[in-house]
């Protein structure tokens, strides 16, 4: 989500003045994204994502304890999901929770506008793993999205956009007591989130005739905002807790961008773009250990956190050949955050506390109202050989992110200040850290045949078999050396951390991190396609010595694929995947020296998917699939993470389960 504020006088000046005089029709081309991406932090919680919607090549519903890097396409469904029709509605359902899919979309087109609406209800419950074990999961989930694209002349485009998504009922595995490096967890969810709302909104446009100089002035606004509430008694009567509580987390964000694109010469092409963001974060938690009292205020995971970021974003594009493409964004942010309930009190097991007397107690001094000055510069480029058969890619830059308000202002205490057993349950913001500070490399090259055009596609004629020239292989790779890398970590008294207490807060360290990627596919024939893609990450706390949290072990996916068509009438396709995970063997797993994040030890696993579909006229199709047709017991090394909790279950994932989903155009 990139926020933007403006000034349209120092946008339009600044551009024209380098622009004026470039008046030829360019061959540079400006990338659609900011050059500088906007990092976000390491494996972050949140909620399902948003969109897509739907996903054709996959069960229905969110599969939050399976995480696979690759998923097949729609097959045969994709040409009805393309289809220009103005009705467009479908079903599904799958054996693994019971989980149940409803969607429509309904679009409306004229020479001057385009509306459409969207809407999809997702039901799932419990399912049970490969050793026939219920794992406790479900949620209730409807999404709607209502877009406008307006075209009142041929050089002015205005788009507006409102998504509504809410999750109710959202079910969690049961904290469970675990021993790791010799202290006691509860591995497991403290809460399930009963209620989450997200809201989005946006409106944008976009004129190529309305100041002179300039190519196209852009102007964007956007809303963000999230309600959710957390307990843990409403959906747990079997379990009932020994002390309920409750959690009300708010945010919102609003944000507005303007931008300028201009042609300096023939190949540069340039754009200015002007953002401010504002956020509220609130959340509030109520009653907990050694609580009785439900209006009791025992924690505030975001004390009435205010933060303004404003950025100015350079892009460049230089095009000094057909087949050389060089991109570079240049970017300067200012943060400034604020905790208005920093000197709130909060009292638990007797104890009263403050956010910011509980920052103290861990970090010393600390200034609730901190402001962070980012630049970042990144630099692009595309080398193109043998009539494109052959790109070659690579970047370097050094992009900077600012603490979130996660990671400066969650203050939740707990009962026991004596122990650490009694304190590993607490979680401590640092409002004193630094900014991350990424001096990253990528690289990649990628070869294509002749006959390639896309998976499952090739161009008329050719070869068939191992011979065919409709293939294409791609490796790429980066290397990430980090400064003040914001880490989750446990206090050990660490330099610049007063305890040793075993309480979760968060610090800077130095990372390295890296990871490649290789994928080969080649079309054998018009009907057959196979693929395969390996996917490696490692991750190390340099400053500590020790493996970093949250990372992925190697995966390697296998696909192989059959279309053809059904004479007139329509088309089918059939396929297989095979998921094959490692075991993680690098884990930050000990919470007496390091974080205890990583969950210990879980064997690599291997998983083999069945899947067909067919189509008629385009009009009406039908998929159906086998998951884990050998009811394997897996889990995933590094589990989903939905809540706040440091110690998230790594839960099993489904066992055998089948689905089957349908699509109608009208």
């Amino acid at each position: 989500m990139n926020r933007y504020h403006l000034s349209t006088i120092l946008a339009g000046s600044v551009l024209a003045a380098g622009g004026a005089a470039a008046q030829d029709v360019a061959t540079a081309t400006l990338p659609k994204d900011s050059v500088v991406p906007v990092f976000s932090q390491h494996d972050k919680p949140s909620p399902f994502p948003i969109l897509p919607m739907w996903d054709l090549g996959w069960a229905p519903g969110e599969m939050a304890y399976r995480r696979d890097k690759v998923h097949p396409g729609g097959g045969a469904l994709d040409s009805i999901a393309s289809s220009l029709a103005p009705v467009k509605v479908g079903a599904g359902y799958t054996s693994a929770g019971s989980t149940k899919e409803v969607f429509g979309q309904a679009t409306l087109r004229t020479a001057f506008a385009t509306v459409q609406a969207t809407a999809n209800y997702e039901n799932a419950g419990r399912y049970t793993d490969g050793n026939g074990d219920e794992i406790r999961t479900g949620y209730d989930r409807h999404t709607e999205q209502l877009v406008l694209a307006l075209r009142p002349n041929a050089d002015t485009n205005v788009n507006a956009m409102v998504l509504h998504d809410r999750i109710d009922d959202h079910m969690l595995p049961l904290p469970v007591s675990v021993r790791q490096g010799g202290l006691t967890l509860a591995e497991g969810f403290g809460a399930d989130p009963i209620k989450t709302e997200r809201t989005v909104a946006q409106i944008s446009a976009e004129s190529r005739k309305m100041v002179d100089g300039l190519d196209k002035v852009g102007v964007k606004l956007r809303y963000v905002g999230l309600e959710r509430v957390a307990n843990n008694y409403s959906l747990r009567p079997e379990t009932p807790a020994a002390n309920r509580n409750i959690a009300k987390p708010s945010r919102t964000e609003i944000g507005a961008s303007l931008s300028g694109e201009t042609h300096l010469a023939a190949d540069l092409a340039s754009r200015l773009t002007l953002s401010s963001n504002r956020i509220w974060h609130d959340a509030t938690r109520w009653g907990g250990p050694g609580v009785n009292n439900l209006s009791q205020i025992t924690g505030y995971q975001y004390p009435g956190v205010e933060v303004w970021e404003h950025a100015a974003n350079l892009d460049l594009a230089w095009k000094p050949a057909v087949a050389t493409t060089v991109n570079l964004g240049l970017r300067y942010d200012y943060v400034t955050a604020d905790a208005t309930k920093a000197d709130k009190t909060m009292s638990i097991g007797g104890l009263t506390f403050t956010p910011r007397s509980l920052y103290q107690s861990y970090f010393g001094e600390v200034d609730t109202s901190p402001e962070d000055h980012l630049i970042s510069l990144k630099l692009d480029g595309e080398q193109k050989l043998m009539n494109d058969r052959i790109s070659l890619t690579g970047s370097v830059g050094r992009i900077m992110r600012a603490p979130d308000t996660q990671e400066r202002y969650f203050a939740l205490p707990s009962a026991n200040n004596a122990t650490a057993a009694g304190t590993i349950t607490r979680q401590v913001g640092n409002p004193n850290l630094s900014p991350e500070v990424h001096y990253r490399a990528e690289t990649g090259i990628a070869f294509k045949g002749d006959d390639w055009l896309d998976y499952g596609r090739k161009r008329p004629g050719g070869d068939d078999g191992l011979a065919s020239q409709s293939w294409r292989l791609s490796v790429s790779g980066y290397v990430d050396q980090v400064e003040d890398f914001i880490s989750r970590d446990r206090a050990h008294g660490q330099s610049g951390v007063l305890l040793s207490d075993n309480a979760f807060i968060w610090r800077n360290v130095d990372a390295r991190l890296a990871g490649a990627e290789a994928e080969a596919a080649i079309n054998l024939t018009r009907n057959l396609s196979t693929k395969v893609a390996l996917y490696y990450r490692w991750g190390e706390n340099t400053a500590d010595g020790r493996a970093l949290y949250g990372i992925d072990p190697f995966e390697a996916n296998l696909l192989v694929d059959w279309q053809d068509s059904l004479g007139e009438i329509g088309s089918w396709n059939a396929g297989f995947k095979v998921r094959a995970v490692s075991s993680q063997t690098r884990l930050d797993d000990d919470p007496s020296t390091g974080s205890g994040f990583d969950v210990s030890k879980r064997g690599g696993f291997g998983l083999l998917d069945l899947y067909a579909g067919m189509q008629f006229h385009d009009t009406i199709g039908l998929r159906v699939g086998i998951d884990n047709v050998f009811d394997k017991t897996y889990a995933e090394s590094n589990p989903a993470n939905v809540t706040d909790d440091p110690n998230p279950s790594a839960a099993n994932g489904p066992g055998r389960s089948f689905y089957a989903r349908a699509m109608a155009t009208f």
